[in-house]
């Protein structure tokens, strides 16, 4: 049974470590609480914020992931998903994430901002900085997402007009591309000098300062005031709200059009109809009622696309009457708007061509960041709709068979061309892509045969030749010790497989011949030290003094490495790396 008591204790403890930035050990206090109470959802929430804070993306993800799966209806979990996903550059599934968190919490400024991010990030726009939900690299200057926040706050719109406050920012901006080191430390002595420095970088990451508490911002709680604080500026007078220029019937259709969105949010579709029906009867020369209705009435079901298009092409043929009734009724804003619905219609349809045709007309009318994405997103499912028509899995046998032929001739490149199309035509047949890897080690294309090798294992983890042909690929880039983990994968599947064996002895007699001759292998050491895992295995503590050990006194470290088998598989690895020579 939980213990709830226990559970509660590590976790201040871990929120403590947390506050005082020392994320390793508030790990293992939120490690602690769910061990006692593995139901909980927020200890998983605030061990993937953890995890976050050290740039641990996979494991923030499978945190985050965990906290949605143990409560689906809280919103922050999806924040705690979407950010690991982000930076692990899964854009479409963070994407995903903060859409479904949007549907729990539609105002939830964390889920806006981070599902903008990822939108932007998935078509490299620029501004795409770290998703919502905090973590992550360096300070991003944004002067869009600056004017959007002073906009909301009208503090930061004061500061905004402090030129000497804002060259301070932009020198911290330029500083920020070289490299984040020195802007981490500038920016900590112009704090010191000047608190609004932080307030208005933290406007550009999307952060909003009015929420945040002193501890948020750096500073300890006290009621003593700061030793320097920035002076304040002079309250300005409120100007007066602009004249309301809308006509006695204008107000009582927006009034009409009001009730109608807060019954469409509530699901009530024939009740919101009524309430546009009413609008459009007091201002019939306004599109943006109709657009409305339309919106209802998609959610209403495909029974009711058919009059949606014909109300969409009957509003963009009277645009020009209807504006010359009511100026603005018809303005380019609007169209846009009736071309996205008509798009939308097509899409849904699966008539992505005409989808696409509807909006670029949005586009000509009104090119707007929204309209932008959904093309993109209808291109993408265009795209993908084309793929998954070309499939036929009896076509990519005989583009198989081919292929082997060719293989057979040594006509590697014509090989490649069949498991090209074979893939295209059936992309869930590892066979096919173990074979194209084949061709490709033919012709030397070693990366690009183990992309497909690992797809191959990806679709079936049990097909032992994809990892002697893996094996292979890495023996040929001089990758030794991937070569061997390779070969002892496929053998843990069978052990008696003659390929895997072959590549294995194959492998430790080089490790050997390159040993005893004495020479160094420039590319081997090039491959090895690009190796993430043997760049973590040499910043090891233990393997630097392991190493030190063995030039000082190599007795006693041969004796250490003997009763530790952890230290003498990392030691293993590095002599087929090449970094360790026992020659």
């Amino acid at each position: 049974m939980p213990d709830k008591a226990k559970a509660a204790e590590a976790k201040a403890k871990g929120n403590t470590a947390f506050q005082a930035k020392d994320f390793k050990e508030a790990i293992k206090h939120f490690t602690e609480a769910i061990s006692h109470d593995p139901t909980d959802h927020v200890f998983f929430s605030n061990r993937s914020a953890c995890y976050a804070s050290l740039e641990q993306y996979d494991k923030a993800l499978e945190d985050g992931t965990e906290c949605v799966k143990l409560k689906p209806d809280w919103a922050k979990g999806y924040t705690r998903k979407g950010l690991a996903e982000f930076f692990l550059k899964k854009y479409d599934d963070a994407a995903d994430t903060y859409k479904a968190g949007l549907k729990l919490a539609p105002e939830d400024a964390t889920l806006k901002e981070g599902l903008q991010k990822a939108m932007d990030a998935k078509y490299d726009l620029p501004g795409a900085g770290a998703g919502g939900g905090g973590g992550g690299g360096g300070f991003k200057f944004d002067p869009m997402a600056l004017q959007a926040a002073a906009a909301r706050n009208p503090k930061l719109k004061e500061y905004m007009q402090d030129q000497a406050l804002m060259q301070k920012v932009g020198m911290l901006a330029q500083m920020g591309q070289g490299g984040g080191g020195l802007q981490q430390q500038m920016m900590q002595q112009m704090m010191m000098q000047d608190q609004r420095v932080l307030e208005v970088f933290m406007a550009m990451q999307g952060i909003d300062i009015n929420s945040m508490s002193p501890e948020d911002l750096g500073q300890a709680p006290s009621s003593q005031p700061a030793a320097r604080t920035a002076p304040k500026p002079e309250p300005k007078k409120e100007e007066p709200p602009p004249e309301d220029l809308r006509t006695p019937e204008q107000k009582e259709a927006d009034e009409w059009k009001s009730k109608g969105n807060e019954l469409y949010k509530k699901k009530q579709f024939k009740e919101a109809i009524e309430m546009y029906d009413k609008a459009i009867d007091k201002v019939p020369d306004d599109i943006t009622y109709q657009n409305n209705k339309c919106a209802v009435l998609i959610e209403m079901g495909p029974d009711n696309y058919d009059k949606v298009m014909d109300i969409c092409k009957d509003l963009v043929s009277r645009r020009y009457e209807i504006n010359s009734a009511n100026p603005g009724g018809a303005s380019f804003e609007k169209v846009a708007k009736v071309f996205n619905r008509m798009a939308s219609i097509h899409e849904k349809r699966k008539e992505f061509a005409q989808a696409i045709e509807m909006y670029n007309k949005a586009l000509t009318e009104d090119n707007t960041r929204q309209t932008r994405n959904a093309l993109r997103e209808c291109q993408i499912k265009q795209e993908k709709a084309e793929k998954d028509a070309y499939i036929d899995p009896t076509k990519a046998e005989e583009h198989r068979e081919k292929g082997n032929e060719y293989f057979k001739d040594k006509d590697y490149a014509s090989a490649k061309k069949e498991y090209d199309e074979g893939i295209k035509r059936n992309p869930k047949d590892p066979k096919l892509y173990s074979n194209r890897a084949a061709a490709l080690t033919k012709l030397m294309a070693y990366p690009d045969a183990l992309r497909d090798l690992d797809e191959c294992l990806k679709l079936d983890p049990t097909f032992v030749k994809a990892y002697s042909r893996k094996g292979a690929a890495h023996f040929f880039m001089k990758e030794y010790n991937k070569a061997l983990k390779a070969y002892a994968d496929g053998l843990k599947i069978d052990p008696n497989n003659e390929e895997c064996k072959t590549g294995q002895q194959q492998v430790l007699a080089k490790i050997n011949e390159t040993n005893r001759s004495g020479e160094v292998d420039e590319e081997q050491i090039r491959h090895a030290m690009a190796d993430p895992e043997i760049q973590q295995i040499m910043h090891d503590p233990q393997i630097k003094m392991f190493l030190q050990l063995m030039q000082e006194r190599p007795q006693e470290a041969q004796k250490q490495m003997n009763s530790d088998p952890k230290l003498q598989e990392a030691v293993s690895k590095l002599i087929a790396a090449g970094i360790i020579r026992t020659g």
